[in-house]
C-alpha cells in the first residue's frame, strides 16, 4: 500500500510539474505573440499607413473631398522624398502604388474606360504636385508656400471674376477685395487676373 501511495504522490508531483510547464509554455507563447506584434517593421507600418491613405484618398476624391496632400505625404513616407522624380528601376515601388491607386479609383487593368483613366491621370498629377513635383522647370526647384498661395489666390480671383460676369457669386463678390489685397500684398499682378498668363 505504501508503494501505491508513493506512486500516487509521484504521479501528483509529475502532474503538477506538467501543469506548471504548461503555464510557463503558455506564458512564453504569449510573450512570443507580443514580441511578434512589437517587431512589426517600420516599413510595414508605413505601408499600412500608405494603404489606408490610398483608400481614403480614392474614396474622398470620389466623394469630392480633398485628401491629396495626406496621400502624397504617405507615398513620400514609403518611397522617400522626391519620389516624383524617380525613373527606371528606382520607380518600381511608385509604379506599383500608381497601379493600386488606379484600382482603388475603380480602374480595372485591361478594361477600357477613358473617362475614368483621364480622371485617375488628373488626380495622380495633383498628388505628384502635392509631393513637390514641378511641371515646368528643373527637378531641383520646388514651389514655396508663398508661391503656391499666390497661385491659389490667382485661381480664386479668376473664378470670382468669371462668376461675376455670369452674376453667379454674390457672396464671393462681397469678399473679393480681401483676396485682391492679399494677392497684391504678396506681389501678385492684377493685370494678369482674368487672363491665362
Amino acid at each position: 500500500m505504501s508503494k501505491k501511495k508513493a506512486a500516487v504522490e509521484a504521479v501528483a508531483v509529475v502532474t503538477e510539474a506538467v501543469e506548471a510547464v504548461a503555464v510557463v509554455t503558455e506564458a512564453v507563447e504569449a510573450v512570443a505573440v507580443v514580441t511578434e506584434a512589437v517587431e512589426l517593421s517600420e516599413g510595414q507600418l508605413n505601408y499600412d499607413h500608405l494603404r489606408d491613405a490610398r483608400v481614403r484618398c480614392a474614396t474622398g476624391l470620389r466623394d469630392g473631398d480633398g485628401l491629396i496632400i495626406t496621400y502624397a505625404r504617405a507615398i513620400s513616407t514609403v518611397c522617400g522624398e522626391g519620389w516624383v522624380y524617380l525613373v527606371g528601376a528606382e520607380s518600381k515601388t511608385v509604379r506599383a502604388e500608381r497601379a493600386l491607386f488606379n484600382l482603388a479609383m475603380g480602374l480595372i487593368t485591361g478594361v477600357e474606360n477613358k473617362p475614368l483613366r483621364a480622371k485617375c491621370n488628373t488626380y495622380w498629377s495633383r498628388i505628384r504636385e502635392a509631393a513637390g513635383y514641378v511641371k515646368s522647370g528643373s527637378a531641383s526647384t520646388t514651389l514655396t508656400v508663398d508661391q503656391k498661395t499666390l497661385a491659389e489666390l490667382k485661381t480664386m480671383l479668376n473664378r470670382i471674376f468669371e462668376g461675376e460676369v455670369k452674376d453667379s457669386c454674390p457672396d464671393s463678390s462681397d469678399i473679393k477685395h480681401y483676396l485682391v489685397d492679399a494677392f497684391t500684398s504678396m506681389g501678385g499682378d492684377m493685370t494678369k487676373i482674368g487672363t491665362k498668363g
